[in-house]
């Protein structure tokens, strides 16, 4: 045994030496053939003026090899980064890791060919491309060494094979460790990718549901998966409203922003096309609730969660339900924010209740409706806490506020809706019934049927049934 350690030993040795002279060789080749070539600048680089509008030019040709510059032009922060958006997994070396000042500059050379299509990360509708061509000196005057350079690669391949069996699954093995390895990340896209063509989006989201409870590193890449399965829902169905049936929040509600992504990539002017990608659906059905509501998730996520100016996007709307709808989403989206992925600045820890009080009297409901939200996300289970927490709100929406806390806690208890109606009782007396209320609506919501939260009402204390009927009556003209 000793002798046989002994001998793969030297033999690994011999490798590693050969390699050495090997590389030795080609550098000094290379080095004689062509000096200083990886330096040389073919009449500067190309400069691409980032401003508050987009990207001038928004489409560029350049050869491998050469370097782009990005210049903030701007008064705001930008951010451009390969799509896709938020991942930035098409090209990830394309990508400065945070947003650009204004007056700075960020230069990235591209060294594969290929169309990229980037956007700004900071404002996703931002978009442009760089087709980056072949250096066309490679197939002139160059054979030889490109041999040479081939040859060390491949002699450098079958060296390090050796060793691969000692360290495979180490690079493989990366559950619980950190985030999914390309290969594991691609089987694990085509799985669920897979569940949505054979069966549905919510099949598909499901079990990613039940797969993250015990696979630490699916957790942490579950955003971007659920972004890919939003997209495929979109691209299956070809509609807004059907496959906005199937929102999950799950994964910080990737499935929604992949939606949005599929459906607003098909639009030359996306803020115009909000105003009627919702006309094909009858007036205050679900599916009209759901494409009005998606829109507002989709104004936050494509002006990276500016709330003022999403919301003057909604009151662009014509009707109040669209108005109204619209606004919804948008609260839902700025407290449900992913502060890493999705940052907002309309958060504050010290304050769960903020921004609410710094609105318009009309957004000021949906506003307090979804602070629990954010309240719960900092305190988990504490429902009695949240309930605490609605009596600081302005008085006229505390209800809203309390009905806010009865929706979180049955979205975070849908399978024991007993323990939702104790919770809502553990808060003021005049909190039950709003409460109550919310847990009936998200129930209706979850399932898509009023039918099954009137059964669940017959199962509550006699004195909430009252408000759960009341929650049935008002959602039966949506479902």
């Amino acid at each position: 045994m000793e002798g046989r350690k002994l001998d793969e030993g030297m033999r690994r040795a011999s490798i590693l030496f050969c390699l050495f002279v090997c590389v030795s060789v080609v550098v000094a080749f290379l080095a004689y053939a062509d000096p200083g070539s990886a330096h040389e600048n073919h009449g500067g680089d190309t400069v691409i003026h980032v401003t508050d509008e987009g990207f001038e030019p928004s489409s560029v040709e350049i050869v491998s090899g050469e370097t782009v510059v990005f210049e903030n032009s701007g008064q705001k922060a930008h951010w451009p980064a390969s799509d896709d958006h938020p991942t930035h997994t098409k090209y990830p070396e394309f990508d400065p890791l945070k947003p650009l000042e204004p007056e700075n500059e960020w230069s990235f050379t591209f060294d594969k060919p290929g169309e990229w299509k980037y956007h700004d990360h900071q404002n996703p509708y931002l978009r442009g491309e760089i087709l980056v061509r072949e250096d066309p000196g490679a197939s002139s005057g160059e054979g030889f060494r490109a041999f040479i350079w081939t040859f060390f690669l491949d002699a450098y391949g079958a060296a390090t094979s050796i060793f691969a069996s000692e360290e495979e699954g180490s690079a493989s093995n990366d559950e619980g460790t950190g985030e999914l390895s390309d290969e594991r990340y691609e089987e694990a896209k085509d799985g669920y990718l897979a569940l949505v063509r054979d069966e549905d989006p919510g099949v598909a989201l499901g079990q990613l549901r039940d797969e993250i409870e015990a696979n630490d590193a699916l957790a942490r890449s579950c955003h971007g998966l659920v972004h890919e399965v939003g997209r495929e829902a979109y691209k299956k169905y070809e509609d807004f409203g059907e496959a906005m049936k199937y929102q999950d929040e799950i994964c910080n509600s990737g499935y929604l922003h992949g939606i949005i992504e599929a459906r607003f990539s098909e639009s030359d002017d996306v803020f115009a096309d909000m105003r009627t990608m919702c006309d094909e659906y009858p007036p205050e059905s679900s599916l009209s609730w759901q494409c009005f509501h998606g829109i507002g998730h989709g104004a936050m996520y494509y002006t990276a969660n500016d709330l003022p100016r999403s919301l003057e996007m909604c009151d662009a709307f014509d009707s109040a339900f669209a108005r109204t709808t619209c606004s919804n989403g948008i609260f839902m989206e700025n407290f449900s924010a992913d502060q890493k992925l999705h940052l907002s600045e309309y958060l504050k820890e010290s304050d769960p209740l903020y921004p609410c009080p710094e609105q318009e009297k009309k957004h000021k409901e949906n506003c307090y409706l979804y602070a629990p939200t954010y309240f719960l996300s900092l305190n988990r289970e504490d429902y009695t806490g949240a309930l605490e927490l609605c009596n600081d709100a302005e008085v006229p929406f505390r209800r809203a506020c309390a009905r806010g806390v009865g929706a979180q806690t049955m979205k975070e208890n849908i399978n024991d809706p007993k323990l939702v109606e104790t919770a809502c009782e553990s808060g003021d007396p005049e909190q039950v019934e709003p409460c109550i209320n919310g847990l009936a609506s998200l129930y209706t919501s979850h399932y898509g049927s009023v039918e099954s939260t009137r059964k669940l009402c017959g199962e509550l204390e006699d004195s909430n049934q009252q408000a759960c009927y009341g929650s049935v009556e008002a959602n039966s003209k949506r479902f």
